[in-house]
């Protein structure tokens, strides 16, 4: 017959195994994101820079993301000189607790922006250069109140700088050149306090900090 103290090791034993194999045991993604980052890959065509995001594994260890390590949801999206194609995919703008989003010299890229990010109202920093981006740029940008960065350089974006960017009271950093936009840089907001580098090498722009249209 067993001894008590045998017993209980053993089902102490089965009690962590239980634990180890459980795939919910070191789960700290929140399950929307989650859902959220998978569709994003699968709309990308799963490559391989995403080869991480697996649905059997933790979001939150993935690479190219990043988790709040409080709130365990994502907070980063950061993706750079890599092999990735296609064009952003509109459910980015479903992960609301964005801060970050970085993708950077991605030549295959292309396609408009979304305007979905319009909806990322805890972002802070939006940087997608280097990219071959088509299309206007959103009015919708304008809603992010929390950029102090916004960086759409080295595309081809077209049409006018929406008049809502002027809303963007935070930005310290704010690049538009080497794109095809044209007409008058919008009046107010914080548009004029950077300087003409910020706009150069585009078809058509006029208007302070360049020249008068």
């Amino acid at each position: 017959m067993a001894s008590p103290y045998l017993s209980s090791v053993f089902l102490f034993s089965l009690l962590l195994c239980d634990l180890l194999v459980s795939p919910s045991f070191s789960e700290l993604c929140n399950p929307n994101d989650k859902k959220v980052l998978l569709a994003i890959k699968k709309a990308l065509n799963d490559p391989y820079i995403l080869a991480s995001w697996k649905a059997d594994t933790d979001c939150c260890d993935w690479y190219n993301v990043a988790c709040d390590d409080t709130t365990h949801r994502i907070i980063q999206l950061t993706i750079f000189d890599g092999t990735l194609s296609g064009q952003i995919p509109a459910a980015v703008g479903d992960l609301p607790y964005l801060q970050m989003i970085d993708l950077n010299r991605l030549s295959h890229v292309t396609g408009p922006i979304p305007s979905s990010l319009g909806k990322l109202n805890n972002l802070t920093f939006l940087r997608l250069s280097y990219l071959n981006l088509t299309g206007s740029i959103p009015t919708s940008l304008g809603e992010l109140s929390k950029l102090t960065l916004l960086d759409l350089s080295h595309n081809d974006l077209t049409g006018s700088i929406p008049s809502s960017l002027t809303k963007l009271g935070n930005l310290d950093t704010f690049r538009l050149n080497d794109n095809q936009l044209c007409g008058k840089i919008p009046v107010g907001g914080q548009l004029q306090s950077f300087d003409a580098s910020s706009y150069s090498d585009n078809k058509c722009l006029c208007g302070a900090p360049l020249s008068s249209c």
